[in-house]
């Protein structure tokens, strides 16, 4: 298997190599991203980066090229999709190899393991001491499936793939303890679900009607709030009507939505004593949160870190600015693999984050974990036939500046006579922009060097073009050299007519809504044009003028207004909803990442979602629903239930405020309206939520339910 040099290996290369000057090609090495677990039947996408020319590969499994049905098989683009059954041996490698040095190549080593069985609940959550029969709830149970309750093995019957009935005994060393239970699919490429803890108590519970199995159960849906107890009882009496129309603390908690990760108590009291301007101030005038590589080398360090400080940092608002740059100008840890190769770029955004754009696109194109990213680095003029790397060029244009077609001030797109949008370059455009932006190289002393993230890109005339450039109305003379194309080539798209409306449609539809009125689009492209001092591009203004504009600050939500939280910042609000958050040493990247967003590992450069789509069958954007598919959706929904049942060591929840209201159907929906949508639950919704939570069957789980329902209603997943 061949893989990256580890890093220290890597880092006492750099002296060497640079010593040769430009480093021989054949020392180049294939990386194919990247390994982990993949259950049977599922397809994950992998990368090959392959600095050689050309830069094609084939790919096997087990060396079989494109692999088959008892391994999996790979697509000539790198698509696997594991097989339909886990094969005796459960690991498989994926190699790309290079189709211009057979030598080369780089692999990957996949886990397949079977579905994993998820579990949401037990009935009863608590048992004494001796013989006890569980009523378990979840998801995708197998038939060939176990229950481990402590270090007991239970007896198991499964009554459908959403429920399981587990006896077992337990002794008397488990009294006034908890034991983990949890799910197994057994056999080749086991794997166990989430983990839900019993109590074993000196008394039994109260009682509550026994679960009797139904021959045919209607399935459950996934994940499932806890069952209902048999018989199902009465609808409940209407509770007392809330307004729906917000309380006094509405307008706090809808600008804080929008400028931070979420509001809770203490941050809507601040605001309010405050008021929003010298809120503001206090926040541009706080000190950057620390962003830190992480002593042992590894990524699930930055993630962990990351995900802490969208919920605990006190620079919430420049926390809440660095996530909407990082949509925009992305880096992904699915190609820079190593903290230094991303921690970096996460320090560059939050330190730009209320500085100028202008300035912030020179540092990205110096910077060598953009270098890498997007291959500016070695890119170098060509010769023999070559041509200089074009990648950053077309998103430097396409994604940071002024995107595919011309815009009026407003953002709206210029038409031409048949009503068709006006493309704003072309292929030629792109030629000529990867030109001027030729000859950079990591730092070291060759000409050529290979990969140091120790500091920015360092200029190289040798391997620069120098002829003159024209694109976009800007002509860069012969013979100016690295630093002066650089120049050029920025200050033209800076001072493009397109960048003001695009950059400001971005933060808008990151901050705000996801459908802004041209208006709204232009009174922010203004800002960023002038900030009232003749300075452009200022983010700090531009920040002001997208969180005060009337269209923000209307408090009576349109039938197009609001935006789509990601599975990120959903959760982020929920545990500071509930006064709670991310632990600094969490580990749930994996686990979010079945949600559509792995942390800090976007796709592609495009980020998590195209900034384009639009919801099925209108003309409504909607980024953020790309990744909110039904299959996204239900499992989004999974992690909220974790989130409030079995937040364990990783988050940290408060329910003890709506556990003091546990047994009022309508304080509790009151108090879970107060914490979450701050007086905008609508009469029907709690109406429906009142059923849901006398339907079960002790106070834990009315509250769970309550918090649950609440969470994945549009009421709470779009932020109005």
């Amino acid at each position: 298997m061949s893989c990256p040099p580890p890093r220290t290996l890597r880092l006492a290369l750099l002296t060497l190599v640079g010593s040769l000057g430009s480093a021989p090609l054949l020392a180049q090495t294939i990386t194919v991203y990247s390994n982990g677990s993949l259950p049977i039947a599922t397809a994950r996408q992998l990368t090959a980066y392959v600095p050689l020319s050309p830069n094609t590969v084939t790919w096997t499994v087990n060396g079989i090229p494109g692999g088959n049905t008892t391994v999996g098989t790979v697509t000539e683009r790198g698509l696997y999709t594991a097989p339909a059954q886990v094969p005796m041996q459960s690991d498989v490698t994926v190699t790309a190899t290079s189709t211009a040095y057979p030598g080369k190549s780089g692999s990957v080593t996949l886990s397949i393991t079977q579905v994993q069985p998820r579990l949401w609940s037990i009935s009863p959550a608590a048992v004494p001491a001796g013989a006890f029969t569980l009523q378990l709830n979840g998801a995708a149970f197998p038939t060939n499936v176990a229950v481990k309750i402590g270090d007991l093995q239970a007896t198991v019957t499964r009554v459908s793939a959403t429920q399981l009935l587990a006896s077992a005994i337990a002794p008397s060393t488990w009294l006034g303890k908890t034991q983990p239970v949890q799910v197994w699919a057994t056999g080749l490429g086991a794997i166990g679900s989430d983990v839900v803890n019993l109590t074993v108590s000196a008394s039994a519970p109260a009682p509550s009607p026994a679960p009797s199995p139904s021959p045919s159960p209607s399935p459950a849906p996934s994940p499932a709030p806890p069952p209902a107890p048999s018989p199902a009882p009465s609808p409940a009496p209407s509770p007392a009507p809330g307004p729906g129309q917000g309380t006094a603390n509405l307008a706090a908690a809808r600008f804080l939505e929008q400028a931070t990760f979420g509001p809770n108590a203490a941050a809507v009291a601040r605001l309010q004593i405050l008021g929003t301007d010298a809120w503001l101030a206090e926040q541009f005038a706080l000190p950057e949160t620390a962003i830190t590589l992480p002593t042992d080398n590894s990524m699930a360090g930055v993630s962990a870190q990351m995900l802490n400080r969208l919920t605990d940092a006190p620079d919430q608002l420049r926390q809440r600015a660095a996530y909407a740059l990082a949509q925009v100008l992305v880096v992904s840890a699915n190609k820079n693999i190593y903290p230094d190769e991303l921690v970096p770029h996460l320090r560059l955004l939050s330190r730009h984050a209320f500085g100028n754009y202008r300035t912030l696109l020179d540092e990205l194109t110096r910077s060598p974990q953009m270098g890498k990213y997007l291959d500016l680095a070695n890119s170098n003029r060509p010769l023999g036939g070559s041509a200089a790397n074009e990648n950053f060029a077309r998103e430097l244009m396409q994604l940071f500046t002024i995107g595919l077609v011309r815009l009026n001030a407003d953002g709206t797109p210029q038409l031409d006579l048949a009503g068709r949008p006006q493309p704003t370059y072309d292929q030629a455009t792109i030629q000529q922009v990867a030109l001027a932006l030729t000859g950079w190289t990591y730092a070291g002393t060759g000409t050529n060097n290979w990969e140091n993230f120790s500091g920015p890109l360092v200029s190289r005339e040798i391997n620069h073009d120098q002829r003159a450039k024209s694109f976009l109305g800007c002509s860069l003379p012969a013979n100016q050299g690295v630093e002066a194309d650089l120049k050029s080539t920025l200050d033209c798209l800076f001072q493009h007519p397109n960048t003001p409306p695009f950059v400001a449609q971005r933060l808008i539809r990151q901050l705000v809504k996801s459908n802004p009125t041209p208006a709204y689009m232009q009174r922010v492209a203004s800002v960023f044009v002038n900030n009232g001092s003749g300075v452009r591009g200022d983010l700090r203004a531009v920040l002001r003028a997208v969180l005060l504009d009337a269209e923000a600050r209307n408090d009576t939500a349109g039938t197009n207004d609001g935006r789509l939280r990601d599975p990120l910042q959903h959760f982020a609000a929920t545990l500071r909803g509930l006064n709670g958050g991310f632990q600094p040493a969490n580990n749930l990247a994996w686990e979010i990442g079945r949600t559509g967003q792995t942390p800090l590992t976007p796709p592609s450069v495009f980020g998590f979602y195209s900034q384009l789509f639009r919801l099925p069958q209108t003309a409504l954007n909607a980024p953020e629903f790309q990744i909110y598919t039904p299959t996204e959706a239900t499992l989004r929904g999974n992690f909220l239930w974790a989130l409030l049942t079995q937040p364990g060591s990783n988050m940290r929840v408060n329910l003890q405020p709506f556990m003091a209201v546990a047994n009022d159907t309508t304080a509790l929906i009151n108090a879970v309206d107060q914490a979450l949508l701050w007086g905008r639950m609508p009469a029907a919704m709690r109406q429906s939520l009142a059923n849901a939570i006398n339907a079960q069957p002790d106070a834990t789980q009315r509250v769970q339910t309550a918090l649950y329902l609440t969470l994945l209603s549009g009421q709470h997943a779009i932020q109005h």
